[in-house]
């Protein structure tokens, strides 16, 4: 049975709702990215914050599936809303709202795979290649190939900013959460260009059953492009 995080709390169920947003970051190549609110008093995370990231590091491990809405800010300041559904590990599917006919989909081998069902175009770049696939991996180790290269702390927020060990040129992810309890709110993207998006989001549902299908990205040389 899923749990559920949004400001109106229904029955068996709690839910938070996004906060403010403090600057930009994006995703890769892509036009999908993430969002972030910026807190006080940076902190090297293994001297000075162990104790938080040992925390995060047990929620993201704790997360088998998760589905939200959310709102994304791009690089230009365009704003953006949709569906996301993650199953780690490996898994992603963003689905935006019309007038948007962009769909990003990692349907759980190596790709991470963006379409624009408008002009019919269909990119695809290795998920390790992104900072987004830390989010992704099947045991999520903030002291191991994963580095902490700062922590902030403000209210009731914290924000980890993490890079894939030894690959700071191709990006950065701040992941910002309510401590309690804890709970993903909302994450930043820096690419390799420099450029930064965010994702904010709402209506948080952990643990619930996502079919596969929502996961799965058919060969266009052999099934055609969707619509």
């Amino acid at each position: 049975m899923a749990s559920t995080a949004s400001s109106k709390p229904g029955r068996g169920s709690k839910r938070v709702r996004p906060g403010g947003i403090g600057r930009r970051m994006a995703l890769g190549m892509t036009a999908a990215a993430f969002g972030l609110a910026l807190v006080a008093g940076p902190g090297r995370a293994g001297i000075a914050q162990p104790s938080i990231v040992a925390d995060v590091e047990r929620y993201l491990n704790g997360i088998t599936t998760l589905e939200a809405r959310f709102q994304q800010i791009a690089p230009n300041g365009g704003l953006a809303t949709g569906r996301l559904y993650l199953q780690r590990p490996g898994r992603l599917r963003f689905d935006y709202d019309p007038p948007s006919r962009i769909r990003l989909v990692a349907p759980g081998d190596w790709r991470l795979i963006f379409y624009d069902a408008s002009i019919k175009q269909v990119n695809v770049i290795p998920v390790s290649q992104t900072p987004l696939g830390i989010l992704l991996d099947r045991q999520i180790s903030l002291d191991d190939d994963i580095e902490v290269v700062e922590v902030q702390r403000a209210g009731e927020e914290v924000a980890l900013t993490v890079i894939r060990e030894g690959q700071a040129d191709q990006g950065a992810v701040t992941l910002v959460f309510a401590e309690q309890p804890m709970v993903l709110r909302r994450w930043s993207v820096i690419d390799a260009q420099g450029l930064e998006t965010h994702i904010l989001l709402d209506e948080v549902e952990t643990g619930g059953r996502i079919d596969p299908e929502v996961f799965r990205w058919r060969d266009p040389a052999i099934f055609g492009l969707p619509d």
